[in-house]
């Protein structure tokens, strides 16, 4: 049997980004995949996930480096190659392979900071193609394992009957299973200025009082982490027809995707959140700004991608560097998008669903 080790990527999206390519590696016969997650968000989007034979979270930011090194020199030996997926261009994630022990690590060389990632210490690589979605750029990295040709699956996530049953549940409580159901995540991830991804606050207010008005039997439910949860309150705020608003708080990730599930659109900035509407098949019109849609826009459902378009944008590469505004314009690709642009695309997306 194969057995093949998949390293840590940071973000709920990127974990889902993969699971195309765990879809192709499983069709294979006598495979068997271990996927590490430092984050149990991560871990727990991959629960139930029939590609995986062992899903394991460990708290690598939490522990010491002796502790993180011990728990990875307990792989050594056991697998035959290691997988880190795109983008993983970051030095801890190259020198865990290298811990592993793996004679065989698989990954990408990258156009930035390549070196200063330690990316040579993987021995099967391939260049990062800036053409790519982040999902070809992983089911690329299968040649190694023999698959020339690997579909390009949806992204997964595999619900028990519980989890939907909740969702069901949720919304019946809520007297809203009969409307519209319009989700929105405003919030991003806040690492490394990466919160500059972010539409203002008082644009995704007055979306919300265009599609109010646009729909009569509509409800908005606001997404996002417990530290987001101030950023959707003042937001619903902001709301004129605040009473059709309803910040989502404190549900588990699976919860979350289940709910995400019952809506027939998802508005939402660049954000794992996004990546999860698509997997749920939600229709998704996605604001874009400094980051690239052509790497990380929802794959395989129907959406639409919002941005402005300016020479500098986009602007962000995968580096271990912070976001900044290359052009010294204060993040106009955000600040300056206007509410009407975005209401047309979220029209647009739900009169194409109805045709």
């Amino acid at each position: 049997m194969k057995k093949i080790l998949i390293l840590p990527l940071y973000g709920i999206g990127d974990v889902l980004m993969t699971t195309p390519a765990l879809k192709n590696l499983k069709e294979q016969e006598d495979v068997e995949v271990t996927y590490l997650h430092m984050f149990k968000a991560t871990h727990d989007i991959l629960a139930q996930n029939p590609c995986v034979t062992h899903n394991i979270h460990f708290p690598f930011l939490d522990v010491s480096k002796w502790e993180s090194l011990r728990f990875l020199l307990q792989f050594r030996g056991k697998y035959q190659a290691s997988i880190n997926f795109y983008p993983s261009n970051r030095n801890p994630y190259n020198l865990a392979a290298l811990f592993a022990g793996c004679p065989v690590r698989v990954g990408h060389r990258y156009v930035q900071d390549d070196m200063a990632a330690l990316n040579f210490l993987k021995n099967r690589t391939l260049k990062e193609d800036d053409s790519l979605h982040c999902v070809e750029e992983n089911c690329r990295l299968l040649d190694f394992f023999g698959l020339k040709n690997a579909k390009p699956y949806s992204l997964e996530i595999y619900l028990a009957d519980d989890e939907i049953s909740f969702a069901t549940h949720w919304v019946q409580a809520k007297k809203i299973e009969q409307d519209t159901l319009i989700g929105i995540h405003p919030g991003t991830s806040s690492f490394k200025n990466h919160d500059k991804r972010r539409w203002p606050k008082v644009s995704f207010a007055r979306l919300i009082d265009s599609l109010a008005l646009e729909f009569d039997k509509s409800a908005f439910l606001f997404f996002g982490g417990p530290e987001e949860r101030a950023l959707r309150e003042e937001i619903i705020s902001l709301v004129v027809s605040r009473g059709r608003t309803f910040s989502v708080d404190s549900l588990s990730i699976r919860q979350t995707a289940a709910l995400v599930g019952k809506c027939r659109l998802f508005i939402s900035n660049d954000s794992g959140l996004m990546h999860v509407a698509a997997a749920m098949r939600v229709p998704t019109v996605a604001i874009f700004g400094p980051t690239n849609p052509v790497w990380v826009k929802p794959w395989a459902v129907r959406h639409r991608i919002v941005r402005m378009g300016l020479r500098c944008s986009p602007c962000f590469r995968y580096s271990s560097k912070p976001l900044r505004c290359v052009a010294n314009i204060n993040y106009a690709c955000m600040k300056q998008m206007g509410v009407d642009q975005v209401f047309r695309s979220c029209i647009d997306l739900i009169k194409e669903e109805n045709m």
